[in-house]
């Protein structure tokens, strides 16, 4: 069994509020994104820096190869799973931080996470699922509750979800594998439907209507209702887009992925979808501070994908002003996407902005 050791961080408003949990209903996989930090360094953080900057996150657990770290009594809510009220899996509704523990992965400084770790993280969710009375499809990412890339290796490729639900349960020892995919606020438009090369008919032409609603071409066939090169291909691209593995097979976490596309279009074409004008040049924290409009443009880019410059400040911190607060946004961006983190944007911060917002 993987070392625990208990080491709370002080009761704050930012990363211990000191909140009861409503129950455990689940647990919410993450991964640190800060390349070579252990348990203990992420713990050290939360107990400071993370306080000093007035940032609003935290998580409960936090694995690496060598031991975890609990940092949040598991009766107290972390800020680790929630954001802008968003939470797609309804068995964690409606706000996750109430009803599940959430466990930190360390990543090694190759930005990987070291197989022992995963090993470690397995033992510890085996503990909680067996104190908790929870079946490992109650082991959910961070992507599932929030669509937040996290932890990213997973969200690139889920059979790695699968793979670590099925360690647990040969750590409980449970004969039965539970599915890949988590369970969703969503409901699936065909659950348990696998469409590949060579399928035809009804679903088949109803799928490739989907797609090509959602922007998915089908240039030469259209919706036919015969699965061949141009709809296996459209799905590529589908898959490719959301970040999860691409394989040209129509299954449940494909499903899930247009179904996200399609609740985008919809909201867009609903409020009319707002274009990002981004700057060029290089901004960061400088004396006299760096303001304008070039900067507001910036924090509300950044905003828009959910990285505030002060989440409880006045209009999220969006100010015109690159102080403190808007450089350690874009230094989270640029730690979730693999930019050198140095809190500074530049030209490969614009561009990594604007290919997801444009």
């Amino acid at each position: 069994m993987v070392k625990v050791v208990k080491n709370f961080v002080k009761v704050n408003q930012y990363t211990r509020p000191g909140l009861k949990m409503s129950g455990v209903k689940g647990i919410v996989m993450h991964y640190t994104a800060t390349p070579g930090a252990s348990a203990l360094n992420e713990r050290n953080y939360f107990n400071g820096t993370c306080i000093a900057d007035k940032r609003y996150a935290s998580s409960h657990y936090f694995v690496d190869r060598k031991e975890a770290q609990l940092i949040i009594p598991e009766n107290e809510v972390a800020y680790h799973a929630h954001d802008r009220n968003r939470c797609y899996v309804s068995f964690l509704k409606p706000n996750a931080n109430t009803k599940a523990i959430g466990v930190e992965m360390c990543v090694e400084k190759n930005g990987k996470i070291h197989s022992e770790t995963v090993q470690n993280a397995a033992e510890l969710v085996a503990d909680l699922c067996k104190r908790y009375g929870l079946s490992t499809d109650k082991i959910v990412r961070h992507y599932d509750v929030t669509n937040k890339n996290c932890p990213a290796p997973w969200v690139r490729d889920s059979s790695q979800l699968a793979a670590f639900r099925k360690k647990v349960d040969n750590l409980l020892g449970n004969k039965t594998v539970s599915k890949e995919t988590a369970s969703t606020s969503q409901p699936s438009k065909s659950t348990g439907t696998i469409l590949k090369k060579g399928s035809t008919g009804s679903k088949v032409k109803a799928l490739q209507k989907r797609l090509i609603k959602a922007g998915f071409k089908l240039p030469k066939f259209g919706a036919d209702g015969h699965y061949g090169d141009e709809t296996k291909q459209a799905i590529l691209s589908l898959q490719k887009k959301a970040g999860i593995a691409t394989d040209g097979i129509y299954g449940p976490a494909t499903e899930k992925a247009l179904q996200a596309i399609e609740a985008k279009k919809k909201k867009s074409s609903s409020s009319g979808k707002k274009s990002y004008k981004l700057p060029d040049g290089i901004y960061k924290v400088k004396k006299p501070m760096m303001k304008g409009t070039a900067v507001r443009q910036i924090q509300e880019a950044l905003a828009a994908l959910y990285f505030y410059p002060n989440k409880k400040a006045k209009n999220h911190g969006i100010d015109g002003y690159y102080g403190p607060d808007t450089a350690d946004a874009v230094k989270r961006f640029q730690l979730m996407h693999g930019l050198s983190a140095d809190g500074i944007y530049g030209p490969k911060t614009k561009a990594k902005l604007e290919a997801l917002l444009n």
